[in-house]
């Protein structure tokens, strides 16, 4: 096999580590955004052509494509700068607002939850009870 399908596929065995980087990275920005990884990656059907797509869902916000753009530029550039994301990991991001959600519930066959504003909301006021 060739060195650079080797190491593309190197980075394709590593995406749930790049989701969850990209969803710190989201976190710290957006932090009632969900993020999922969609695509042939969360289905099982990775090729020397597929890269690590990553789903942000905004529920609060009715988004245009220049503020998506802008949200994912901000995105990566955190999540290599603070969580140590590869520069040239194969990652593409969709940014979607709740109605666009839909759309993609309805075409991906598979849909691999990352994180969700609500389980960190629920984990928190777990441990808010928890604590003494």
């Amino acid at each position: 096999m060739l060195s650079w399908v080797k190491y593309h596929f190197n980075h394709l065995k590593k995406w749930r580590e790049y989701a969850e980087k990209i969803a710190k990275a989201v976190e710290d920005i957006i932090p009632d955004a969900d993020i999922y990884v969609v695509g042939g990656v969360a289905e099982g059907r990775t090729t020397i052509y597929s890269d690590i797509d990553i789903l942000i869902v905004i529920p609060s916000r009715i988004l245009d494509n220049e503020a998506k753009k802008n949200i994912a530029v901000e995105v990566i550039e955190r999540a290599i700068d603070r969580y140590s994301l590869p520069w040239d990991a194969p990652v593409e991001m969709h940014i979607a607002d709740a109605k666009t959600f839909k759309e993609y519930l309805k075409i991906c066959r598979k849909i691999t939850p990352i994180k969700r504003a609500l389980d960190n909301k629920q984990a928190q006021h777990e441990t808010r009870k928890a604590a003494p």
